[in-house]
This record gives C-alpha cells, sequence and structure tokens, in this order.
C-alpha cells in the first residue's frame, strides 16, 4: 500500500481501503448524497499532505459517488461506495466535527486522521505539544520517552522526568498532562500544575466546572487533578472522538 505521502501527489484512492466496520451493516441506512455536505472540502493528513477531496457536487477524488449509507454513534459514521471507472470501492469513515469549524474538524478513515486544514489550527500546547500533533513530531521534540504503554488504538507516552505524559490516538495526540514535579508548563497562559484553580480561570476568562473542568476556547478542555497534582489539556468531547 502506498503511504500517504505518495497518494498525496497522485491524488488517487489507494488509501481508502475497506476498513473493519464500526457497526454491522444493517446499522446503515441508506441516504441522499447530499447527507454528505458537511464534509464537502479538502481533507489533509498531520503533514498537510491533501489525501482526500470531497466536491460540491459531491464526488470523492473525482469519483461519482454510487450511493451513501449513514448512521451515527459517538460521531458520524459514513458508507460511501464510488465508481472507479472499472470498479466500485467502498470507504468506511468516521467524521468527527466541531462547534468551531476547522479546530479539530476531523475525518477518520483506515485508522489516518485527517484535518480540515493544511495546518494545525489549535489555540493552546504545552511545551510545544499541540493537540493531535503526530506522534513523529513529538519524538521530534523529546526524544523516545522513559515508557510507553499501547492498548488497542490509544500509546500513553511518559517522560516522567518531565513531569509530562502523552496519550494518542491512531498516532495524534490525544491529551497532554503535565504534573506538579515537572517544569512543563503551558505555552499561551505560562501556567503550570502548580497554579491554582483560580489562576486558571483568570488567565482564561472562564469557570471551572464540578467536574474540574475549563473550556478555554476553540474546543479545548482543561482538565485540574488535585489528587494526582496534574493538568490535562484535551478536545471538548462535542459528540466527536473523544
Amino acid at each position: 500500500m502506498k503511504n500517504l505521502l505518495e497518494i498525496a501527489k497522485i491524488f488517487v484512492l489507494a488509501l481508502l481501503v475497506i476498513i473493519p466496520a464500526k457497526v454491522s451493516a444493517n446499522d446503515y441506512r441508506s441516504v441522499d448524497v447530499t447527507y454528505l455536505k458537511d464534509i464537502v472540502g479538502n481533507w489533509y493528513d498531520t503533514k498537510g499532505n491533501l489525501v482526500l477531496t470531497i466536491s460540491s457536487d459531491y464526488k470523492v477524488n473525482g469519483c461519482p459517488i454510487m450511493s451513501v449509507g449513514f448512521t451515527a454513534d459517538t460521531a458520524a459514521l459514513y458508507k460511501i461506495v464510488i465508481n472507479e471507472g472499472n470498479r466500485n470501492r467502498t470507504l468506511e469513515l468516521e467524521y468527527s466535527g466541531s462547534a468551531e469549524r476547522g479546530y479539530y474538524e476531523e475525518i477518520t478513515i483506515d485508522k489516518n486522521i485527517l484535518r480540515k486544514t493544511k495546518n494545525p489550527k489549535y489555540f493552546e500546547s504545552i511545551g510545544g505539544i499541540y493537540l493531535r500533533m503526530d506522534k513523529n513530531q513529538v519524538v521530534s521534540l523529546y526524544g523516545e520517552p522513559s515508557s510507553k504503554n499501547t492498548s488497542y488504538d490509544n500509546s500513553t507516552w511518559e517522560y516522567k522526568n518531565l513531569g509530562l505524559k502523552v496519550i494518542f490516538y491512531f498516532n495524534v495526540v490525544r491529551e497532554i498532562t503535565i504534573y506538579g514535579y515537572g517544569d512543563r508548563k503551558f505555552d499561551r497562559s505560562g501556567l503550570s500544575a502548580n497554579n491554582s484553580m483560580s489562576d486558571f480561570e483568570r488567565k482564561y476568562s472562564s469557570s471551572f466546572s464540578t467536574r474540574g473542568n475549563i473550556r478555554i476556547g476553540h474546543g479545548e478542555l482543561i482538565n485540574f487533578n488535585r489528587n494526582n497534582n496534574s493538568v490535562t489539556l484535551s478536545v471538548f468531547p462535542s459528540g466527536g472522538l473523544w
């Protein structure tokens, strides 16, 4: 199978193979092609390569759409049959929308996450790591972690000497946690796990919920945990992947 860069260059659907369904075939209902309106546009991999285009006349990388199946679980799931000239191909993809389009608006297909923008859009980062950063980019910044733990599609990396933990989903950053014993800080606000909840509320002009969560803008969420003296940055779960 060609890699994503090769796909972007030749602009074909070699990547979009049939993948194991997260729901059974009977869970999909046949819908009009206009159900795809929310995902019309260009979709890029985490390196900025154009991989997928769904045009306004409802073609996928120039291929006509034969049928569309739709269902909704934690995100919108599509089963799309396209015609490639000499054969039909079935694509299964998962769409995670966002309250603020462009920020964490994603398609997951064949265990690859595609985003709506060529360059990453994020509000906050920690020690240079931002949400949905590619795993290889984390390695280039910090090297290999002191420990790794992988379970299904998630991997947890810990840089224990820095008080830093990073959780990946399909090889992109899902959560970033910093601990009070380390030296990592939020890049925009300058706050660390040793700051108080009121410090965070003032800096981000927002208030913590009873669960210890605070929304800081652009779909991002901070969780404050005094039990283990940690702070976690993640994406607000607005019906998306997490």
